[in-house]
């Protein structure tokens, strides 16, 4: 592999560790030349950067920054040398560790990015669409994503393909900000269990928002019967048919919590009325934080309106029946969590 046209041009590059299957210099040729043969600047990224090769021929022509992010420690080695072989040292970074953590940091940093790149091993290739939220709020104005994979096109917000061209067995897609353009929400609480009411207003959600992160707090303070990460697990299993819904753990403030994964909007369930005054409360005091981030309110359906996640422990620890006010997929465990037998799921 070499460096194909630019101040590095010609220069060869490491090899590649056993495993990686790196962009080919053909693919690399091809298209850069539909992106613009050289560029005045401007930062790139490059995810699941493997060799770094895409990123370092942006810098060769003419790119004036560019941060690659890899988790696998061989081939960040690997980037090293190869911006020691290129002189390109002193215009990278290389971080190590998963993209969604990474790309969080970054949002944070406020970092903007002319071109991204993400060319993800094809066994992962899934992964890309769940990002792709996240990647509008690290592009510039005018930026491009660069989306490499091995099946058909990428597809954005809305099915939105962008520009995919197709070179032997890969797919390049090219997609601008409008083909991100995804309207994301976040539905936070603490879930200790998730109710069926909760599953009712995450899937009316989802119908409503292009995607919606379920954002399962771990406040410290309240002494739940599951950690926040088993509960997250819980309430995958219940949401895994919904295509457009994730569920990650909260920690820190909501406001920046949805700021970083580019989110426009919170989802809120309302039970009854005596529960908007507290929750109108708390909608004033995001949006004084966050201007941009608004508040929705789901009304409870009629057959969950008195249900909570309070009710349902209580219920349980005194052996009562929970079937229809969890759901069917996680009865069992709050069965056998919530009773006060133990504190453990089976098998985890």
């Amino acid at each position: 592999m070499r460096v194909i046209a630019g101040s590095a041009r010609g220069t060869r590059l490491a090899p590649v560790p056993k495993g990686m299957r790196p962009t080919s210099d053909r693919v690399r040729e091809s298209l850069f030349n539909a992106l613009g043969q050289f560029f005045e600047g401007g930062s790139v990224l490059d995810l699941y950067a493997g060799t770094g090769a895409l990123g370092i021929e942006a810098l060769s022509r003419g790119s004036g920054l560019a941060i690659f992010v890899e988790r696998d420690r061989r081939a960040r080695a690997v980037i090293l040398e190869n911006l020691r072989r290129t002189g390109f040292a002193g215009r990278a970074e290389v971080i190590g560790g998963e993209v969604e953590a990474a790309l969080g940091r970054l949002v944070g940093r406020g970092e903007r990015f002319d071109l991204i790149f993400a060319d993800p091993p094809y066994r992962i290739a899934a992964e890309v669409g769940g990002i792709l939220h996240r990647l509008r709020s690290l592009l510039a104005q005018g930026g491009r994503v660069v989306i490499e994979s091995g099946e058909a096109p990428v597809e954005g917000a809305g099915g939105k393909k962008g520009v995919t061209r197709r070179y032997g067995g890969t797919f390049i897609s090219v997609l601008g900000r409008s083909e991100l353009t995804m309207i994301v929400a976040v539905c936070p609480g603490s879930f200790d269990p998730v109710t069926t009411g909760h599953l009712d207003v995450i899937r009316r959600a989802a119908k409503i928002f292009d995607h919606v992160v379920v954002a399962v707090g771990s406040n410290r303070r309240k002494q739940a019967r599951l950690p926040a990460v088993e509960r997250a697990r819980l309430i995958e299993k219940v949401t895994a048919e919904v295509d457009n819904v994730s569920v990650e753990v909260m920690e820190g403030l909501l406001v920046d919590f949805a700021r970083e994964r580019g989110a426009q909007a919170i989802v809120k369930g309302l039970r009854a009325v005596s529960d908007f005054e507290s929750e109108f409360e708390q909608a004033q005091l995001n949006r004084t934080m966050f201007p941009e981030l608004e508040t929705v309110f789901i009304m409870a359906s009629a057959e969950h309106s008195f249900l909570s996640s309070s009710a349902v422990r209580e219920i349980a620890s005194l052996g009562g029946e929970v079937r229809g006010l969890v759901p069917e997929g996680v009865l069992e465990t709050v069965r056998q969590i919530y009773s006060g037998q133990d504190g453990k799921i089976q098998g985890s």
